[in-house]
C-alpha cells in the first residue's frame, strides 16, 4: 500500500468546514490503496492513528507583524516552522509516496512546496478557495502581491493542481494556460457513513428557516432579511408564523451596517440568532427545520467554490433557500439535486426579489428524495477512489511504500 502524507491545517474536530474534505481523504483513501498520515495544526479529542498534532506556536510580535502586512486573511503563519520540522521527521521515520496539502489556509501549501523541494515527492495542491481571485481575501497591496508571487510558485512547482468546481479550472487554464494539462476538479462532498436524515418537525405555530453557520464580510443574511422586512410592512406575510434562526458567528459589522433591520425583526419575534453550537446538536436543528438558508453571496457577487454545508443541507430533502450568484456552482448543484430551492441574488430588483421569498415560503416542508445523480457524485467514497487514481497518475511508476 502507498502511503500519502496530507498536510492540513484544519482536520476535525476542529470545525472549519474545510476540515471535513481533509477527513473525508483521511478516512476512504486507504479503501483504494493509500495509507493516509495526516500532520495538522488542530488538537485532536482522542488519539487518531497517523495523525500528527504540531500545535502552532503562541501568537508573537513577528506573527503580528506577518499577519498585518502580508497574510492578513490567514491564521498562524509561524505555525509553517513546526509543522515543516514536523514533516521531516515524519518522512524520516515513514517514507511516503506523495504529499498532499488542502488550503485555507495557504500555508499548507507552504510546508508542501518546502517537502518537494527537499524530497522530490509527487506533490498534490488541493485548492478548496482559489487564492488568486478569492473575493473573501486581500487582492490589493502587499498581501495580494504575496498572494500572485506564491501562486505562480505554487502553480509550477505542484504535480497535481484540484480544486473543488469546474468554474476555477476554466480561469486557471485560462490564465495559466501552461497548467492545462495538471488541473483535475473534485467537487466537495459529503460523508456517507454520517447519518443525515429529514426528522419529523416538532409541533409548533411558526416555520423555522434556519441557517447553520457563519456569515461574515459579502456572505451575509440582509437580502432575505430586507426582502422580510418589506413583506411584514406591507401586510404579506404574518411574523409569528416564521422563525429565522441564525445558528453560529455572525460577523459584528454585518449587523453594525443593518442595526434597525436586526432590531426590527428581532423585536417582532421572527429572527433569533444564536451562537455556534456542537455539531451534532447543529446537525439536529438542521434536520428538524421546515427549510434551510445557504449562504454563498460575496461583496464581488462571484459564484466560484461551493460551501460544504450545501452538501448536508440537500441530504435532508427540505427546501433551500440560496444566496448565490446566477449560473454559480451551487445553483447547478441544487438544481440535479432533486431538492427544491430558489436563489436569490443582489443584481435582482426588490420585487423580484420579495416575489421570490413569497414563492419560497410557500414550498411545502415534506422532504424529498434526493436524486441518485447527486447521491453518487458527491458521495465521498466514490471521490476518494477518484482521488486516488488521480495521484496514482502523478505517482506513476514509482513502487509503494515498504
Amino acid at each position: 500500500m502507498r502511503k500519502l502524507l496530507i498536510i492540513a491545517y484544519a482536520f476535525p474536530p476542529f470545525p472549519a468546514p474545510g476540515s471535513a474534505r481533509a477527513w473525508r481523504f483521511y478516512k476512504y483513501l486507504p479503501e483504494f490503496g493509500y495509507e493516509t498520515h495526516v500532520l495538522t495544526a488542530s488538537r485532536p479529542d482522542k488519539p487518531l492513528p497517523r495523525v500528527t498534532f504540531v500545535p502552532p506556536p503562541p501568537t508573537s510580535f513577528s506573527e503580528r507583524v506577518l499577519r498585518k502586512f502580508f497574510f492578513p486573511s490567514d491564521d498562524d503563519v509561524l505555525w509553517i516552522l513546526p509543522a515543516i520540522a514536523a514533516a521531516k521527521r515524519l518522512l524520516a521515520e515513514t517514507p511516503m509516496d506523495a504529499v498532499l496539502s488542502t488550503i485555507p489556509p495557504i500555508h499548507d501549501h507552504t510546508i508542501a512546496y518546502a517537502l518537494k523541494k527537499r524530497s522530490g515527492l509527487p506533490w498534490i495542491a488541493d485548492y478548496r478557495d482559489p487564492v488568486v481571485g478569492n473575493p473573501f481575501r486581500t487582492s490589493k497591496g502587499l498581501p495580494g502581491w504575496v498572494d500572485r508571487a506564491m501562486d505562480r510558485r505554487f502553480f509550477r512547482t505542484a504535480d497535481l493542481l484540484l480544486t473543488v468546481t469546474d468554474r476555477i479550472e476554466a480561469e486557471w487554464v485560462q490564465n495559466h494556460p501552461e497548467v492545462a494539462g495538471k488541473t483535475a476538479v473534485l467537487w466537495n462532498g459529503f460523508d456517507p457513513d454520517e447519518h443525515i436524515v429529514p426528522k419529523p418537525i416538532p409541533l409548533r405555530s411558526h416555520r423555522v428557516l434556519a441557517h447553520i453557520g457563519s456569515f461574515y464580510g459579502g456572505r451575509n443574511p440582509v437580502v432575505p432579511l430586507a426582502s422580510i422586512d418589506r413583506l411584514i410592512g406591507r401586510g404579506v406575510l404574518d411574523p409569528a408564523r416564521l422563525r429565522l434562526r441564525f445558528i453560529g458567528p455572525l460577523e459584528p459589522a454585518i449587523r453594525s451596517k443593518n442595526q434597525r433591520l436586526f432590531d426590527q425583526l428581532t423585536a417582532l419575534g421572527c429572527l433569533e440568532c444564536s451562537p455556534p453550537i456542537p455539531r451534532a446538536q447543529a446537525l439536529e436543528a438542521m434536520m428538524e427545520a421546515d427549510q434551510l438558508m445557504i449562504a454563498d453571496n460575496n461583496d464581488s457577487n462571484i459564484g466560484h467554490t461551493v460551501p460544504a454545508k450545501l452538501f448536508e443541507y440537500i441530504r435532508v430533502g427540505r427546501p433551500i433557500l440560496a444566496l448565490t450568484a446566477f449560473g454559480s456552482p451551487v445553483e447547478r448543484i441544487l438544481a440535479l439535486s432533486g431538492v427544491p430551492f430558489v436563489t436569490l441574488s443582489p443584481e435582482l430588483d426588490e420585487d423580484t426579489i420579495d416575489g421570490r421569498m413569497v414563492d419560497f415560503l410557500k414550498l411545502p416542508s415534506q422532504p424529498v428524495r434526493v436524486s441518485e445523480h447527486f447521491s453518487t457524485q458527491f458521495n465521498g467514497r466514490n471521490q476518494a477512489r477518484t482521488l486516488a487514481s488521480l495521484i496514482d497518475s502523478v505517482v506513476g511508476a514509482r513502487p509503494a511504500g515498504p
